[in-house]
């Protein structure tokens, strides 16, 4: 990766768009308990995909997990349906992100009128802070200012496995206390799971050594704050397009005048988007399409869980030409 002659400029583009149906039927996990033969199990709801995924590791065959946020919906815009409702009631344990994630699951569970005990995984770990740069409006005037959520907490701590490895072993010990017949098998497992975690933590580090110095990043949201930190990557701007909203058509006009001005090569997709206006979009810049998985939706094509979705994001910084340093082109 050291080494390129041309300074490159790398674009993430978020465009969230449900896949196609047959997508849905061979990829999406089975996430809802039954109520017949999982009626033993302790009952466990999450609101995202890498708590859900987490729990299903350190629960094994004594915990049934249900994913709140499931298919390709967004937590930020999410609304509780009355099958998550009833779900909700049978649980005696529900996993939030918490730093402004999913304030709507602290009501979810307050109407339940279950006992359930809300752990807030956030509260576990040392947040990292939202950084000030660029900001680039889309919607309204373009021009450059500081970022209005910086210096506030940085909800995307998933992204960092040493960051899971810590709400993990909480996991192991929280279900014990919850499920006290089944608290070695919990411990044990989250044991297991946490030095696969730090594996992969290691070859995040061993991406970062071989980072160029000054490599940079255009994003249309700040997903990926823990993970560019671990690996050394500075996000240069953000295009203020809101979480979960899909880009209209002069978005992308906008977006396009953007990325020819910066020279990318890379345009960076997200599970769910439109293939096909993401090969017209990179052909308009001379560029290539490839796929970035923030882990927000319950369902990617890269892979069904957490270490495999991470993994492949960590081959593709590692292995596209587009990423470039600062430094190195001038």
């Amino acid at each position: 990766m050291k080494g390129f002659p041309v300074r490159i400029v790398m674009v993430l583009l978020v465009a969230a768009i449900a896949a196609a149906a047959l997508f849905f039927l061979f990829v999406r996990p089975a996430h809802a308990p039954n109520d017949g033969a999982d009626s033993g199990k302790l009952q466990v709801a999450a609101t995202i995909f890498p708590l859900a995924d987490w729990a299903r590791e350190v629960g094994g065959d004594n915990a049934s997990v249900y994913c709140l946020v499931d298919g390709t919906k967004n937590p930020h815009h999410f609304e509780a349906s009355i099958s998550d409702a009833k779900t909700t009631t049978r649980a005696k344990a529900m996993l939030t992100v918490g730093l402004g994630m999913d304030p709507w699951a602290q009501k979810l569970a307050a109407n339940s009128g279950g006992e359930i005990k809300v752990f807030t995984t956030s509260a576990w770990i040392a947040p990292m802070k939202m950084e000030a740069y660029r900001q680039i409006e889309i919607h309204g005037n373009a021009g450059d200012e500081d970022d209005d959520h910086a210096g506030s907490d940085n909800p995307h701590f998933w992204l960092d496995p040493a960051r899971a490895a810590i709400v993990v072993k909480h996991l192991g010990e929280e279900f014990g206390k919850l499920d006290p017949a089944h608290k070695d098998g919990y411990e044990k497992r989250a044991a297991a799971y946490i030095a696969k975690l730090e594996e992969t933590s290691k070859e995040i580090d061993r991406l970062a050594a071989n980072m160029p110095a000054g490599t940079q990043l255009v994003t249309f949201h700040d997903a990926y704050g823990y993970l560019f930190a671990r690996l050394k990557i500075k996000i240069a701007a953000v295009v203020q397009v809101s979480p979960g909203i899909e880009p209209s058509a002069k978005d992308v006009v906008e977006a396009v005048k953007l990325m020819q001005s910066l020279k990318q090569q890379v345009v960076f997709r997200e599970p769910g988007a439109n293939v096909a206006a993401l090969n017209t979009l990179a052909k308009e810049l001379n560029a290539r399409v490839e796929l970035l998985d923030p882990m927000d939706t319950e369902i990617s094509e890269v892979g069904k869980t957490y270490l495999e979705r991470l993994k492949y994001d960590l081959r593709t910084l590692g292995s596209a030409e587009g990423i470039q340093s600062e430094t190195n082109g001038k």
